[in-house]
C-alpha cells in the first residue's frame, strides 16, 4: 500500500509539474479514456489541469522544488514531455493495489515521443504487433563500466550499456490523445476491449456509478474491497472490522486547499454504525495523543484531524474533511523540514 502511494503521488508531481496546456490542443475526455482500459477491481481518475492551476500546487512546489525538478528531469528523460498530459487514470486488477495499469490523454506527438525516448539512453525500446496495434516495450538501462572476464583481465561491456533488472514496460497508443501504459498482458487486455474482445471498466456499473458520483472533482476514486484488500487492513492490526465493506469511492477537490469525501458502503445499517463508531473512536484517540504530545511538529496534524467528520448514513459510513490552505502550508512545512 504505501509503495502505491508514493507512486500516486509521483505521477501527480511529476506530470504537474509541467503543466502548461494550449487552449488549442484538444484532449480526450475522462469518460473517452476509460473506454481503453480493462475490467479491474479498483480505479483513480486525475484531472492535472486542475491540480496544476491550484494552491495546492502553488504550496507544494514552495516546499518541494527540488524533489519536483528531479522528478521532471527523469520523465522527460524517459521521452515523456510533462505539458502532454492532460489525465491519468489509474487501474488496479486482482487482489491488492499493485502493478496498476496507466491510462493518459492529452496531446501526444507519436513519432516525436517515439525518437526521445529512443535518444535517452535511459531505455532499450523495442516493439511487437499485437491485433495489427504496436505495442512498446521499454527496459531501463544503465550505463556500463568496465568489467572484469573470468581470468580478471579488464574489458568494456558491449555498446557502453548493460540491461539491469528493473522491469518492462509496455505502451500502446490509441490515438493521437490516448496513451496506455503497464505490463505486457495490461496493454494486450486494453486492446482487447477497443476491439470488444474482453469487457472493459466502462461496462462495471458498480464502479463508474460511483465515479459519476463526483465528475468535477481534482482526484476521483472507486475500489470494491477484495478478500486481498480487507486482509491487508486486518494485518495493519486495526480495532475495525471491514469485512462487511463492498465498496469505497469518493473525491478529492482542490483549490483553497483540500476537501476529501468518501463513503463506505457496508452491506447493512447495522455494520454501516458498527464502524463509524470505531472509526470515530479512533479518530479521538489519535487527536487526543497527537494533542498532548506537546510536539510542535504534531500541532499541524491534529488540527487536521479536526477537520474530519465521520456519519453513518443507512448503510454508507461517509467520512468528510477539510484542510484549510493555511493549515496545509504548516503540514507540508513539517514535511519538508522531516525530509531534510
Amino acid at each position: 500500500m504505501r509503495k502505491i502511494a508514493f507512486l500516486v503521488l509521483g505521477v501527480v508531481i511529476t506530470v504537474a509539474a509541467g503543466m502548461t496546456f494550449s487552449t488549442a490542443r484538444s484532449a480526450a475526455p475522462p469518460a473517452t479514456l476509460l473506454d481503453a482500459m480493462p475490467d479491474g477491481t479498483a480505479v483513480a481518475v486525475i484531472d492535472f489541469q486542475k491540480i496544476a492551476g491550484s494552491g495546492l500546487w502553488t504550496a507544494i512546489q514552495d516546499k518541494f522544488k527540488s524533489e519536483i525538478d528531479k522528478a521532471q528531469s527523469e520523465v522527460e528523460d524517459l521521452g515523456l514531455r510533462l505539458n502532454d498530459v492532460h489525465t491519468i487514470a489509474l487501474l488496479f486488477s486482482g487482489e491488492g493495489l499493485k502493478t496498476p495499469t496507466l491510462g493518459l490523454t492529452g496531446g501526444f506527438e507519436q513519432t516525436e515521443l517515439l525518437a526521445r525516448l529512443r535518444a535517452s539512453g535511459k531505455v532499450k525500446l523495442t516493439s511487437e504487433k499485437y491485433k495489427g496495434n504496436d505495442i512498446y516495450k521499454a527496459k531501463p538501462i544503465r550505463a556500463g563500466g568496465p568489467t572484469k572476464d573470468m581470468s580478471g583481465a579488464t574489458k568494456s561491456s558491449s555498446a557502453g550499456i548493460n540491461a539491469s533488472t528493473g522491469d518492462e514496460t509496455s505502451f500502446v497508443f490509441h490515438d493521437a490523445n490516448t496513451l496506455v501504459t503497464g505490463s505486457l498482458d495490461a496493454v494486450r487486455a486494453s486492446i482487447d476491449v477497443k476491439t470488444g474482445a474482453r469487457p472493459g471498466l466502462t461496462q462495471n456499473s458498480k464502479l463508474t456509478e460511483a465515479l459519476a458520483q463526483n465528475p468535477g472533482a481534482a482526484i476521483r476514486f472507486a475500489f470494491t474491497l477484495t478478500p486481498g484488500l480487507t486482509g491487508e487492513l486486518h494485518s495493519k492490526d486495526l480495532p475495525v472490522d471491514f469485512s462487511s465493506i463492498s465498496l469505497i469511492f469518493g473525491a478529492i477537490e482542490v483549490g483553497s486547499g483540500i476537501d476529501l469525501n468518501a463513503t463506505l458502503r457496508s452491506d447493512n445499517a447495522e455494520h454501516a454504525k458498527a464502524i463509524s463508531d470505531s472509526l470515530n473512536s479512533l479518530l479521538a484517540m489519535a487527536g487526543s495523543l497527537l494533542g498532548s504530545t506537546g510536539n510542535p511538529k504534531m500541532a499541524p496534524i491534529a488540527e487536521a484531524l479536526k477537520t474530519v467528520s465521520i456519519v453513518c448514513a443507512d448503510a454508507d459510513v461517509k467520512i468528510t474533511g477539510r484542510v484549510p490552505m493555511e493549515l496545509l502550508n504548516s503540514l507540508l512545512s513539517s514535511a519538508s523540514k522531516k525530509g531534510q
